[in-house]
């Protein structure tokens, strides 16, 4: 475990989430790719897709898994033709989001992943809306961050 790595645990069972998505997007489209490596990578890539538009992080079952479809069928078919990028590595996206600052996750958590607005949050937080709006565009902001940053070290590998 890292050492800047402070977890709530909320937060950590969303992380935990996350890294049981990479895995079974990784083993699934290793399996149909015929290749475990690329496999890894395009999990990895859905995974970044996902943490883009942190938002689908509330939904469950078939609206979650559809947008996993979304994000990975034309990096499949990316792969098949040669063309997937050589990121990002689970490990270093893993890293990434472990890295977010206690503050932010609750904050991820409640709006992300409970789908909680606002106005529910703040009194959670002990803050006014206008805090808690702030704070919801920060934690926005960084997951989108985290996820640009992931993609764009995918897009310089392509060069």
């Amino acid at each position: 475990m890292d050492q800047t790595e402070v977890l709530r645990p909320e937060y950590a069972a969303w992380l935990e989430r996350v890294r049981a998505t990479y895995e079974a997007v990784a083993y699934t489209c290793g399996y149909r790719l015929h290749d475990r490596e690329l496999g890894r990578r395009v999990g990895a890539a859905v995974v970044v897709g996902l943490v883009r538009r942190p938002g689908v992080f509330r939904y469950q079952g078939l609206p979650f898994s559809g947008r996993i479809a979304a994000l990975a069928e034309p990096l499949l078919a990316e792969a098949r033709e040669g063309r997937l990028p050589t990121g990002p590595e689970w490990s270093r996206l893993r890293v990434a989001l472990a890295r977010v600052p206690p503050d932010v996750q609750d904050v991820f958590v409640l709006s992300c992943v409970h789908g909680r607005d606002v106005a529910e949050f703040a009194a959670d937080l002990g803050c006014d809306r206008d805090a808690a709006n702030s704070r919801c565009d920060e934690a926005f902001r960084l997951m989108r961050e985290i996820g640009q940053s992931a993609g764009s070290r995918l897009a310089e590998s392509e060069g």
